[in-house]
C-alpha cells in the first residue's frame, strides 16, 4: 500500500483540506516567486500548441515574451500554499492583460478570496488575483471561480442558491465598423480564423504537471471521480482563445486585452476542440484608438460546446 497523509496530519502541519466551511471571504493568498526561463516558455508553447514568433525572437516588445496566459496556474495554485486541494472544477476565468511578460521575468501572484456560495448543491469559491513582476509592475489581473469537490453534505442553513450573474455588456459604438489589427482589417461581424487543437495526454501532463491523485494526469483517479478519461485543465482553452485574438489584434491583446470565459463541460483527453470567434463590435478606448470585442466559443468533436465568453483587444 502506498503511504499517504491523512487529513488530521495535514491539518496539524498547517495544510487542512480545503472546504466551504473553512474558507473565509477576505482571506489573502501569496504565491512563491517564479522565474520564467527559456525552457518554461518552450514547454508552455508546446502544451498549448502556440509557437508565436514573439515568444522566441526580439519581436515588437524588444525582448522575447511569454504567452499571456502562462502564469494562470500560479494564480490557481494560490490556494495550495494554504490548503490541501484534492480536486475541483473550474467554472469561470477572467484575465486582464496589463503588460507583456518578458523572458526572465520574476513574477509573484497575490490573491484575495472575494466570495463563496452554493449553487445546485455544489460549493464554489471566487478568488481575485494580480500578478506582478519583481519591481511591483502589474502584469495580469482577474478572478476565477472554482467548484470544490465535496462529500455528500448539504449546503449550510440559509445559504440558498446564488443567482447566475448576467454577463456585463460592453458599450459598443455603432459608428466604428472597422479597425486595423495584426492580421489586417477587422470588421464588425467578421469571423476570425478558427483554431483546431487536439488535447493529448502529453500536452496535459506538461501543462498541469504529472501528479498522483490528479484528475488531469492520473487516469484511475479521474475515473474514480466520474470521468471517462483524464480531463484537461479548463484554462488550457483560454490559451487557445489568446492565440486567436493575438493573431488578429497583435500588441493590443498582449498589453490591453481581456478574456472572460465560462467553462461549460469538461474537455477529455483525446478531444479535438474548434475555437471560433466573431467580432461583435468596437468601442472607443482611452488606452488606444478603439477596443474590439469578440464572442468566443470552443466546441469538441461531438458538437458539444465546452467554453463560451468574450475577449477584447486594443486596435487601431
Amino acid at each position: 500500500m502506498v503511504p499517504a497523509f491523512n487529513t488530521q496530519v495535514l491539518a496539524a502541519a498547517g495544510f487542512p483540506v480545503i472546504s466551504y466551511d473553512i474558507l473565509e471571504v477576505g482571506q489573502t493568498f501569496r504565491s512563491d516567486e517564479r522565474l520564467l526561463r527559456p525552457q518554461d516558455i518552450e514547454a508552455y508553447a508546446y502544451a498549448v500548441d502556440d509557437h508565436d514568433s514573439w515568444f522566441f525572437e526580439l519581436g515588437p516588445f524588444g525582448s522575447p515574451i511569454a504567452h499571456p496566459t502562462i502564469l494562470a496556474n500560479q494564480a490557481l495554485f494560490l490556494r495550495h500554499n494554504h490548503y490541501t486541494v484534492p480536486a475541483g472544477l473550474h467554472a469561470q476565468m477572467t484575465f486582464e492583460f496589463l503588460a507583456p511578460i518578458p523572458l526572465g521575468t520574476r513574477a509573484r501572484t497575490l490573491g484575495t478570496m472575494v466570495d463563496k456560495y452554493w449553487r445546485r448543491d455544489k460549493p464554489y469559491m471566487v478568488t481575485g488575483y494580480e500578478t506582478l513582476d519583481e519591481t511591483g509592475t502589474p502584469l495580469v489581473r482577474g478572478r476565477f471561480v472554482q467548484m470544490l469537490f465535496t462529500d455528500a453534505t448539504a449546503p449550510p442553513p440559509g445559504s440558498g442558491p446564488k443567482p447566475e450573474p448576467e454577463p456585463e455588456r460592453p458599450a459598443l459604438d455603432p459608428a466604428i465598423a472597422t479597425a486595423r489589427g495584426r492580421s489586417g482589417r477587422l470588421s464588425l461581424g467578421q469571423s476570425l480564423p478558427a483554431l483546431v487543437r487536439e488535447v493529448t495526454q502529453r500536452k496535459i501532463d506538461i501543462y498541469s504537471g504529472v501528479k498522483p491523485g490528479s484528475i488531469h494526469t492520473d487516469p484511475e483517479w479521474a475515473r474514480a471521480k466520474g470521468f471517462g478519461a483524464t480531463i484537461a485543465q479548463r484554462m488550457m482553452s483560454t490559451a487557445y482563445v489568446s492565440r486567436m485574438i493575438t493573431e488578429a489584434a497583435g500588441r493590443g491583446f498582449v498589453a490591453g486585452g481581456t478574456i472572460d470565459c465560462r467553462f461549460l463541460r469538461p474537455v477529455l483527453c483525446g478531444d479535438v476542440l474548434t475555437i471560433e470567434g466573431t467580432i461583435v463590435g468596437f468601442a472607443p478606448d482611452p488606452a488606444g484608438s478603439a477596443r474590439m470585442f469578440v464572442a468566443v466559443t470552443a466546441t469538441n468533436q461531438r458538437g458539444e460546446q465546452t467554453l463560451g465568453g468574450t475577449a477584447s483587444a486594443l486596435v487601431d
